[in-house]
């Protein structure tokens, strides 16, 4: 699984946070390019390069005339959710993005709702409504899909002294919006006067984060930095690590190299749901997995007075167990998990990349009693076969075909 881990070195903001994936490897064309389809003109991305305290970085802007202000000066009216929601859904973003985006945005209207004392749908937003911010949002959104990064994590949320200027005047550090997104995440105090997290930035992190506050065990492969505009003692730079998880196995018996069984412990989490909309599973299935669990299924049963439900389950390490938990009460109508420990046997395997015609693919090699077998990695597969237009079969076929027994020179070892 593909994890980014955000590590607000110096803060974060919406333009940090996209810096930060544009450095790492995100194409701005294509970021731009997907942007311009939402409905609002007048807008001009800017990319540069600049130097925080000797960390080169990434510096985006969105120039927009009249939005641009500094504490204290005047902006254009913001928007309601409403309509940042339609201008949203009236782009040609994918489903996936659309979906990311509004999400942002609702826990932000629901946060400021709490702070106004009022309703979602009475709230107007101003400095984090407008057309920069919401472009702040999806480009991030459009950046993680151009990755192709499936979970994101982030270190604790770092917190500055002082007060904040804000349109209607100065208010506590952090704003009452930021602090009302970064209930129940892990923070940390800093000796530095200033905003450290924007509400666009704390917005976007609470509700596209899995366990906050958590470095995962991952294999580090793309690294980028995203410059602010402000100049602390510290380094104004957000962090972006990208790479995949690393597998968590833990094995009490066996060997990888003479062929023989290994044995581990594995976690099982079940819980019954009759209650929740079927279309719900896909998302919550993809959190599960996304916490660390090894896999995933649902079954059809019946519970008390003959009620259809389903069983749903979950194989997780020890270690990831409680994240999984978590997960499947978060993204289920369910109050309860069960647990139970189970040993297995598993056959010895290790992941492999390949150098193809079609660029590095990860293949999956076990030894079983009988031999060595090799198997392609299915999410590789996939993402040839969007980015080049071809058939998924013809794709397996032609790596099928270029497979040979594995080289020194042309493979890197993942387990």
């Amino acid at each position: 699984m593909r994890v980014a881990y955000v590590e607000m070195v110096g803060g974060a903001s919406g333009n940090m946070l996209l810096g930060a994936l544009i450095d790492a490897g995100a194409d701005p064309d294509a970021i731009e390019l997907a942007l311009r389809t939402i409905p609002v003109t007048g807008w001009k991305l800017e990319c540069s390069r600049t130097n925080k305290h000797g960390i080169a970085a990434a510096y985006v802007d969105f120039d927009l005339p009249g939005e641009d202000c500094r504490p204290g000066e005047q902006p254009n009216h913001g928007h309601q959710l409403a309509d940042v929601l339609d201008i949203v859904e009236r782009s040609g973003l994918s489903d996936r993005v659309r979906e990311r985006a509004g999400a942002v945005y609702r826990r932000l209207g629901e946060a400021e709702a709490r702070v106004h004392g009022t309703t979602v749908n009475a709230i107007h937003f101003h400095e984090v409504g407008q057309v920069d911010a919401i472009l702040d949002v999806a480009g991030f959104c459009v950046a993680l899909d151009l990755l192709g990064i499936e979970r994101l994590t982030c270190s604790p949320f770092p917190l500055g002294r002082g007060t904040i200027a804000m349109r209607h005047g100065r208010y506590p550090n952090p704003p009452p919006a930021t602090a009302d997104l970064l209930r129940g995440a892990p923070t940390q105090p800093l000796d530095v006067a200033g905003e450290l997290v924007t509400t666009t930035a704390a917005a976007i992190l609470t509700t596209l984060v899995t366990d906050p506050g958590i470095r995962p065990a991952m294999r580090f492969e793309r690294i980028g930095y995203g410059a602010g505009r402000s100049d602390f003692v510290i380094p104004n730079v957000t962090r972006i690590v990208i790479g995949e998880l690393a597998p968590v196995v833990e094995r009490t018996t066996g060997s990888a190299l003479d062929g023989d069984l290994l044995g581990d412990e594995v976690v099982v989490l079940e819980t019954n749901v009759d209650d929740m909309s079927p279309q719900a599973f896909e998302l919550a299935i993809e959190r599960i997995f996304a916490a660390g669990a090894l896999d995933v299924w649902t079954a059809p049963i019946t519970m008390k007075k003959q009620r259809p439900a389903v069983l749903l389950s979950a194989l997780a390490p020890s270690a990831a167990a409680p994240a999984c938990a978590r997960a499947i009460l978060r993204e289920t109508s369910s109050i309860g998990v069960r647990m139970r420990r189970e040993s297995r046997y598993t056959l010895p395997r290790r992941i492999v990349r390949r150098l193809t015609s079609y660029g590095e693919v990860r293949c999956k090699y076990v030894r079983g009693p009988d031999g060595e077998r090799v198997t392609l990695e299915y999410d590789d597969v996939v993402r040839i076969a969007r980015e080049r237009s071809l058939p998924f079969a013809a794709v397996v076929d032609e790596l099928t075909r270029q497979l040979e027994p594995v080289q020194s020179t042309d493979e890197r070892h993942l387990v």
